[in-house]
């Protein structure tokens, strides 16, 4: 009798542990299949932390759109430093290191981004450069215009957007500000980026200015949101499936689909972000 009773409770428990890991599986199966693909174009992001930008990443944009003579957009509308722009100052950085033909494409109307002759020079541009600033300003001008479906149109032909600080966090689809570093224990909402990486909140400055956390509370709120952290003077070559870090310092990516494995085995996110150095590469998992 008591080795049948013994029987019974071994099958149980070999039942119950089957039962876990078909949970198990099914869990991550279901979470894979809401992945959405994150870069879906042809062309090319560099995104950069924000801080002074080395010339290697110049150097790369210039490579990448096929020569410093290519016709680069520069939208500086970021900034609220509306002299530093009629002025034209804002373009120095690039024709001090040899590029030749750029144009700038500034409005704060939205009406404007909606004229063929302000997002024809879209259209011809090998690249586009999105200066610092506040990206809040980038969103009430282009969100939703024509000036950014060129915008796509650019990368989807193969072209290149390069955008430091503000103009690295409007590129994804969460467009984080400030407030939410304030107070991160209050529940937020967060306004459309410019979603060239889909499903992405990217942030900038964040070991110069001690921000490596703070997109932890964006993530839990958005469990399906990829997380990518870049430290001034340093980029993001975003091509494909691969992220590739060219600069000075370092990369942190926020990886939900790592964070749900420690879920499952440790009961809770340990090890919020991995930290890439230049050179290293990480390859966007789908699934």
């Amino acid at each position: 009798m008591q080795s049948v009773v013994l029987i019974r409770q071994k099958n149980f428990k070999m039942k119950i542990h089957i039962l876990y890991k078909l949970f198990i599986l099914l869990t991550v199966c279901c979470f894979s299949a809401t992945a959405q693909i994150t870069f879906p174009h042809k062309g090319s992001l560099i995104i950069i932390g924000g801080g002074e930008i080395p010339d290697t990443i110049y150097n790369l944009f210039a490579q990448k759109i096929g020569g410093k003579d290519q016709l680069i957009a520069y939208i500086p509308t970021a900034t609220d430093d509306e002299p530093w722009i009629q002025a034209g100052e804002h373009l120095k950085k690039f024709t001090s290191r040899g590029f030749t033909n750029l144009k700038t494409l500034h409005t704060r109307d939205r009406q404007k981004a909606e004229n063929p002759a302000f997002y024809e020079v879209i259209k011809r541009a090998k690249g586009i450069f999105i200066g610092g600033g506040d990206q809040e300003n980038l969103a009430k001008a282009y969100g939703g215009t024509a000036a950014l479906q060129a915008m796509y149109d650019l990368l989807d032909r193969g072209g290149v957007i390069m955008g430091t600080s503000a103009g690295a966090t409007i590129m994804g689809s969460l467009m984080i500000g400030g407030d939410h570093r304030k107070a991160p224990h209050v529940s937020k909402s967060f306004g459309e980026g410019f979603s060239f990486m889909r499903q992405t909140a990217i942030d900038q400055h964040v070991l110069v200015r001690n921000r490596q956390f703070d997109l932890v509370p964006i993530l839990e709120k958005y469990p399906h949101v990829f997380g990518m952290g870049l430290d001034e003077s340093t980029a993001a070559l975003v091509e494909g499936d691969s992220i590739k870090v060219v600069g000075n310092s370092y990369m942190l990516i926020f990886d939900q689909k790592d964070w749900h494995k420690q879920r499952i085995e440790w009961g809770r996110v340990y090890q919020p972000f991995k930290m890439f150095s230049s050179g290293k590469v990480y390859a966007i998992r789908k699934n």
